[in-house]
């Protein structure tokens, strides 16, 4: 049932691209600001790719210490199209992040990958009918450490694609002018993938038996956005989503909050706090929160090329 759903979803998602896709100019190569990129009429990407690094070394220091060296990369990259009373969004983003304590095996401490993809067609001022798509998983094998120290991949309690979250939605969309953004989707579809065998036990995030691969939730999706310049060169960046499912406890509602301060110093250096608490009682009957601070190499474009039609 739930891969007929998924193909049913992405044959209308498909659908709707095709038939509103206008043609495009040819891209020109254009240098400004020592960034070389391709221009495209219409189109606007976006890019950002982050390098995050920490060391400590110590040698015969009385007050002691552990050596130990961090790294956390990130890539985000944006592709929007607007011509007209059309848009579609596509977002990629991928994160990563070890630690390596001298005598410890190495610990994640950042693993994310999201990818989502949204048509609309504006219906009223600001106003925008949507069908919107999106995946999440993780690249590596998720451990307890304090539980595993010593972890092997047997100790593993998550994998890529177990779990992946793999939503599609239909519903409308607010954009006013501005960094606000309000998305209302009365009809969404959530299935949860477990790929891993070993994984596949009833009550893993959400499977109902031994054996399941997947798990289908339909319900409602709520999510707003904003984006504010607290002050030159910082700026917040907030990203809050409900989700419940009509078919079984609705009032089990899924929540995730993100939010991001970038701080930066310059062109090439920024630092970087975010935060973020989940809720997924079919994952984990409690909130999970992750913070993280990072100071390092930030490389980012702004490419913008748009039809005054």
């Amino acid at each position: 049932m739930a891969r007929k759903i998924v193909f049913l979803y992405l044959f209308l998602f498909n659908f709707l691209i095709l038939f509103s896709q206008e043609k495009v100019d040819k891209p020109s190569t254009e240098i400004k600001d020592t960034l070389s990129a391709k221009k495209i009429s219409n189109w606007e990407v976006l890019g950002r790719n982050s390098l995050s690094l920490s060391q400590n070394a110590f040698s015969n220091w009385v007050a002691g210490g552990t050596n130990s060296f961090g790294v956390n990369v990130k890539t985000n990259y944006e592709f929007n199209y607007k011509k007209g009373k059309h848009i579609w969004n596509n977002k990629v983003s991928i994160a990563y992040g070890q630690l390596s304590n001298e005598g410890e095996k190495p610990k994640k401490t950042d693993d994310n990958v999201f990818i989502s993809s949204t048509y609309g067609n504006e219906i009223s001022n600001h106003w925008y009918g949507s069908i919107a798509m999106s995946l999440q998983t993780q690249i590596a094998n998720g451990y307890d450490y304090n539980t595993y120290p010593n972890y092997t991949p047997k100790d593993r309690r998550s994998a890529f694609m177990a779990p992946g979250y793999f939503t599609l939605g239909v519903g409308f969309e607010y954009k006013p002018q501005g960094k606000f953004q309000l998305s209302l989707y009365p009809i969404t579809s959530k299935t949860t993938f477990v790929l891993d065998k070993k994984l596949q036990k009833k009550g893993n995030f959400g499977l109902r038996n031994d054996g399941d691969s997947e798990y289908l939730e339909l319900g409602a999706y709520i999510g707003i956005k904003y984006e504010l310049e607290i002050m030159k060169n910082i700026t917040w960046k907030s990203d809050l989503n409900f989700f419940t499912n009509y078919l079984s406890h609705t009032e089990r509602i899924d929540m995730n909050f993100n939010t991001i301060f970038d701080m930066k110093v310059n062109d090439y250096v920024s630092a970087i706090l975010s935060f973020n608490a989940l809720y997924d009682h079919d994952q984990l009957k409690k909130m999970q929160i992750k913070q993280t601070l990072g100071i390092g190499f930030t490389y980012a474009f702004k490419n913008t090329n748009k039809d005054k039609s």
